[in-house]
């Protein structure tokens, strides 16, 4: 009798033993350690363990240094304001923390009164070199001093340029002490805590998109070759036991890892209602391609199959006989995989 079975991904340890007897001594009993069957289900494709993450996510950092004074206030649960933590959405154009900005508006002040002096030195330079150019236009200046008047005025523009670039530069660094959220987002992360001192380029905290989530797996050859993107794939969340999410294969790679040799597929969520969050657990089980129902099985560790001279699959039943338990060989025919 031949039966279909799914194998899972568990690791068993069988041990037995031989020897080189002679031939005439009677069969020795072999230990090993016998698995229970379970039930199951079998399908085209996998049924994998599966981890929520975001669509995407994006590192926040400040481009300067500087100590931090404060970070955005959000409600509590028990409606009392806190420093916003990891878990809270914000929206896109939130403050989401603040270092102290005393010395960058100095610089500000600094930068614009040195712009206004090269400013008022531009203008009496493009005076001058506009009265030497009419009295060189009427030969009553000579050459070098309209030369004079010329190199005047234009290293007073180079001056002016090179103030208005500083100005420009303390500003964008006076509006870099506050770091806003690009987008609206989930903080997936936080490193910045008040009085804390922040250095450039130093991430403070770590916002995700999570209107869609995302899981993605590795798939072996031998199912991916049915697996195509569009495709529906139904992914239970352990957080939500009675519900199913209905997803969509958005990605496959296009070469096996060069280790494990699956294939990355890389299966969309949509998230709209925010349920599904980042890190939470579950699995998922890819639809059959052709839309049949899933058949019944028995599930049986991978370890426990072996294979024959003549290539057909078997797995060793007990049974109980005179002579106590004995492991008799069945033919099987292979199911799915199931596992991680």
């Amino acid at each position: 009798m031949r039966t279909t079975i799914a194998i899972y991904s568990l690791m068993l340890v069988m041990v037995g033993c031989g020897s080189n007897k002679p031939l005439n001594q009677p069969p020795q009993g072999v230990q090993a350690q016998a698995i229970e069957k379970q039930a199951g289900f079998t399908a085209d494709g996998l049924r994998l363990s599966a981890v929520v993450t975001p669509d995407s996510e994006v590192p926040l950092a400040f481009r300067i240094p500087g100590y931090v004074i404060s970070l955005k206030q959000i409600r509590g649960q028990d409606g009392r304001m806190r420093d916003v933590a990891e878990g809270d959405r914000v929206s896109r154009g939130a403050v989401l923390v603040r270092i102290r900005s005393s010395e960058y508006e100095d610089k500000v002040r600094q930068a614009s009164s040195q712009a206004g002096a090269a400013d008022a030195v531009a203008q009496k330079a493009k005076l001058d070199f506009d009265r030497a150019t009419h009295l060189y236009d009427t030969q009553s200046l000579t050459k070098p001093d309209f030369d004079s008047a010329r190199a005047q005025y234009d290293a007073s523009q180079e001056q002016l340029k090179s103030a208005r670039a500083l100005t420009s530069e303390a500003e964008i660094a006076l509006r870099d002490t506050s770091l806003i959220a690009p987008f609206d987002g989930d903080i997936v992360k936080k490193a910045v805590e008040p009085g804390a001192f922040v250095g450039p380029g130093v991430p403070a905290f770590a916002l995700a998109k999570t209107d869609s989530v995302k899981i993605v797996v590795g798939v072996p050859d031998t199912v991916v070759r049915s697996v195509k993107v569009g495709q529906p794939v139904d992914v239970a969340i352990d957080a939500f036991p009675t519900r199913t999410f209905h997803a969509r294969i958005s990605r496959m790679s296009s070469a096996a890892d060069t280790i494990t040799r699956n294939f990355e597929v890389e299966v969309a969520i949509p998230n709209h209602d925010h349920l599904l969050k980042v890190g939470m657990i579950g699995s998922l089980q890819f639809a059959n391609a052709d839309g049949a129902s899933r058949t019944s099985a028995l599930l049986v560790p991978l370890s426990a199959v072996v294979q024959a001279k003549d290539g057909k699959y078997g797995v060793f039943v007990v049974s109980n006989s005179s002579a106590g338990e004995v492991a008799n060989l069945h033919n099987v025919d292979i199911g799915a995989v199931n596992g991680s």
